[in-house]
């Protein structure tokens, strides 16, 4: 197989693209180690939210890039590297089940392992190249509850007083008529939510528990706060619906990797933290960033060729904009499309998500990118993010077809019956 190789130009990597943080974890483990020079397999379709192969169901809008200013080149070289997923056992399930107030025991499961009891559910997926750990508040299958409830199957209203209550009549049948509920605007009053931390707070207690999981283990993470539940109105058509002041149930807080100065999408830390200050919910990705070496870049001028020639390689969904000019398979070879002109105003520096193989195992690779600054006429500015590595000798692309499996055995039919002799 014509597998894709990175050839690193020096076995050093500069340590400056490793800071230590404030999000340093308290049992942080030690890193993995990658012998300098590694060689990297990238997949031709990038990131896992690659765009599909399939046809266009409209047809694609040619496009035009200009330049609206000078693109500065930015650097001849970058570093790379590797997310290392957390080999998980049965003691680390045990600390986020201890940090997290749960009492049950860990045991696995097909997708990795898990903890339950009568206060919430913890799962850590483990696949092939990725550990992803998920915490929920609230007994499972509880019926008719919210995060947080320990109902059970039996309605409350089932039993009174200790006797048991008749059952509620059967609905209507559909010929009977029903009577349609009169339109009204009165809503009863929400109760209030009750000590929902504040933005600041809520950083400090989402940082604190990470920090004693030892899933931030000493890089950098920015962070953001974001307001969480709330009240949702539904009116009658034709009726005036009332506008209800908007409460936080709770504040969600995402911690973002950082390397390099350099935001790293996909990858985050979730926390929310609800009434109370009680912890509803935790998500995130269990790998640490591991350096690999530094390697050859091209340069912004020539990557913007790239992107003009339409050979350009995205990290992720290819934009629509961005697409080839070919019509979509079936339409009319006499449609005619109006172009698109994108405005490129500038260029910084990136790092995205890879996909890539190491010996016949998916990894997940951070590459350096370029994000051109873009504008179409009347529309907002975004970024178009570019892979920036240098191809040819030093990297080549591949797209491992996975292994065929065989088909678990069934059972053996039975025999048919012979067909019954026609009558005379």
């Amino acid at each position: 197989m014509n597998r894709a190789r990175l050839v690193g130009i020096s076995s050093v990597v500069t340590a400056m693209f490793l800071v230590g943080g404030c999000g340093s974890a308290t049992n942080s483990k030690t890193s993995p180690t990658i012998a300098p020079g590694t060689k990297l397999d990238l997949a031709t379709g990038g990131g896992t939210s690659a765009p599909s192969a399939g046809p266009a169901i409209f047809p694609v809008r040619p496009t035009r890039y200009v330049l609206d200013a000078n693109l500065a080149d930015l650097a001849t070289s970058a570093a790379v590297w590797r997310m290392v997923p957390h080999s998980v056992n049965a003691d680390d399930v045990q600390h986020f089940a201890d940090v997290l107030g749960l009492t049950g025991s860990p045991t696995h499961t097909s997708a990795g392992w898990e903890v339950q009891d009568s206060l919430g559910v913890l799962s850590f997926i483990i696949t092939d190249g990725d550990v992803t750990a998920s915490y929920t508040l609230g007994a499972p299958n509880s019926a008719g509850g919210s995060a947080g409830s320990t109902g059970t199957a039996t309605s409350p209203s089932a039993i009174t007083n200790g006797l048991p209550q008749a059952a509620p009549s059967p609905p209507p049948s559909v010929s009977t008529p029903v009577p349609l509920p009169t339109p009204t605007t009165a809503i009863t009053p929400s109760v209030p939510p009750v000590d929902v931390p504040g933005d600041a707070e809520a950083t400090s207690i989402a940082r604190a528990l990470l920090n004693r999981l030892g899933v931030l283990d000493g890089h950098d993470w920015s962070s953001v706060a974001t307001d969480s539940g709330g009240v949702a109105v539904a009116c009658a058509v034709g009726s005036p619906c009332p506008s209800i002041p908007s409460e936080a149930s709770a504040r969600t807080v995402t911690f973002s990797l950082t390397l390099a100065g350099t935001h790293v999408h996909g990858g985050e830390w979730s926390v929310t933290i609800g009434e109370h200050r009680r912890i509803e919910s935790v998500n995130g990705e269990w790998a640490t960033p591991t350096a690999i070496n530094t390697y050859p870049l091209r340069s912004t001028a020539a990557v913007f060729d790239d992107l003009q020639q339409g050979t350009a390689k995205y990290p992720g969904p290819q934009p629509m904009t961005a697409m080839s000019s070919a019509l979509a398979v079936g339409a009319p070879a006499t449609a005619t499309i109006p172009a698109i002109t994108v405005h490129v105003t500038g260029v910084a520096f990136g790092i995205a998500r890879w996909d890539a193989d190491t010996n016949g195992h998916t990894v997940v690779d951070l590459v350096p990118t370029y994000r051109f600054h873009a504008q179409v006429d009347g529309g907002s500015a975004y970024d178009i993010e570019v892979l920036a590595l240098e191809p040819g000798s030093s990297v080549t692309f591949t797209n491992p077809a996975p292994t065929p499996q065989p088909l678990p055995a069934g059972p053996t039919p039975a025999p048919s019956s012979p067909p019954a002799p026609a009558e005379p």
